[in-house]
Order: structure tokens, then C-alpha cells, then sequence
């Protein structure tokens, strides 16, 4: 078992531990995952989103009132956060849940449809098609650059669409930066050995997933089941 500290050692012996000592390279655990190509991290676009979903620029929704009215909208949220509704006027709805969007809409919809007052006519409300987002995916990864994904893309389908981290990069430290602060910290070794996907965040416009170097590794060879280079917390 050899451990080298990147922060301690040359370039060179850092290499060194990379090749093996029978001059073969051993794969970083985890690169696998990256590697091949793979729709597991992809995001489900079809079906009700979750209620923790909230709306946002460039969603597309569609309105439905039945009962005593039978009508339907079409609206997709505008660059100010509103949809603007015939007969009813502008509404905004950016950064509401769906549920709390349904409640302003039947109050706002219902001073021009009696119906959803009195519960004669029944307002419902879904999403047509998701918004896209830009995110950066940089630092020590395959493919670094800014990609467009869908509202609901998280952490592992941004680092999938960036390659995953190279062979020098951290998968235990990986930063999701909101703001110019850091939101959130992944471990990919804890959904890996334990299946634990909890610093999985969902991303929204503008974040940066950052891949630092990793800074301690060591490898594991001989008779045992996962012959690996690994890295250190």
C-alpha cells in the first residue's frame, strides 16, 4: 500500500504511483462510472416533476379550467417571471412550487371565472416542457465547458455531460458554486460504496460544478477484488 500526498510529492512520483509498479495504469476507482457512455445519470423529463420543483424562466405550462368554464392555456414564463393570461391579465409565477402557482392562479383566474369560486369549474396545471439551463462544468475534468440541461439536470448528469474528473481530478471533494459561494460539497465515493446520492443537488442557472485536484492517493494492488488507484478524504 503506498500512499503520496500530492501536496508533498513531485510530479513525478505522483505519476509513478498512477503506472503501477508492473508499468500498467491503474484506473482511478470511480473513472469507470464516467468512462463509458452512459444514460444512468440523465434526468426523467417525462411525468409530474416533484413538489420541490419550482418554476422558472422559459417553462412552459399549460392551464386547464373545466366545470362550468371549459378552457385551456398555453403559457410559457417570460424573462420577468410572468405569464400573461387573456381576459385575466400578467401573473407572476417564477420560483413558485406548482402547487403555489395553482393556488395563485385559481385566486387570480377566479375573479374572472366565477366558477372556480363558488367550485362549479376546477383549475389544473402542469408543465409542457421543462426549461433549459446553462451550467459550467471546470477544473480538473475529461471535457470542461458550459452546458445546456434541462431544469431537473443535477451534479452527476453535469459531470457525465463533462466526462467526469480526469485522472488527476478530486472525486471527493467536488464543489457546486451558486453565487460565487460554494452550495454544496459531493462525494462520489459515497454514492459508489453506499449508495448514498444526497449531496446530489439539483442545478439551476448559472452554477459552476468544480472539480479540484485530488490531493492524496494511494493504490491498492495484489490479491484483492478491486485492485484500484483510490483517493483519500
Amino acid at each position: 500500500l503506498t500512499t503520496v500526498p500530492v501536496s508533498s510529492a513531485s510530479a513525478a512520483d505522483t505519476d509513478r504511483v498512477r503506472r503501477g509498479r508492473r508499468g500498467a495504469a491503474p484506473k482511478v476507482y470511480g473513472k469507470d462510472v464516467f468512462d463509458r457512455s452512459t444514460t444512468a445519470f440523465d434526468p426523467i423529463t417525462a411525468g409530474p416533476v416533484d413538489p420541490s420543483y419550482r418554476l422558472g424562466i422559459g417553462d412552459q405550462l399549460q392551464v386547464v379550467v373545466t366545470g362550468q368554464v371549459e378552457v385551456a392555456y398555453q403559457l410559457e414564463i417570460r424573462r420577468d417571471g410572468t405569464v400573461i393570461i387573456p381576459q385575466v391579465g400578467q401573473i407572476g409565477l417564477a420560483g413558485l412550487t406548482l402547487d403555489a402557482a395553482r393556488a395563485a392562479l385559481r385566486a387570480r383566474m377566479g375573479k374572472s371565472y366565477s366558477g372556480l369560486e363558488s367550485g362549479e369549474a376546477r383549475l389544473d396545471l402542469s408543465i409542457s416542457r421543462l426549461r433549459s439551463n446553462a451550467v459550467f462544468v471546470i477544473g480538473d475534468v475529461e471535457n470542461p465547458g458550459a452546458y445546456q440541461v434541462n431544469a431537473l439536470a443535477n451534479v452527476f448528469h453535469a459531470l457525465a455531460r463533462g466526462g467526469g474528473p480526469s485522472e488527476r481530478g478530486s472525486f471527493r471533494n467536488i464543489e457546486v458554486r451558486r453565487g460565487g459561494k460554494v452550495v454544496q460539497h459531493l462525494d462520489v465515493y459515497d454514492y459508489l460504496l453506499k449508495g448514498d446520492a444526497s449531496g446530489d443537488i439539483r442545478l439551476e442557472q448559472g452554477d459552476v460544478v468544480f472539480v479540484p485536484l485530488s490531493r492524496r492517493v494511494v493504490e491498492v494492488s495484489g490479491e484483492v477484488r478491486r485492485p484500484r488507484i483510490c483517493e483519500l478524504r
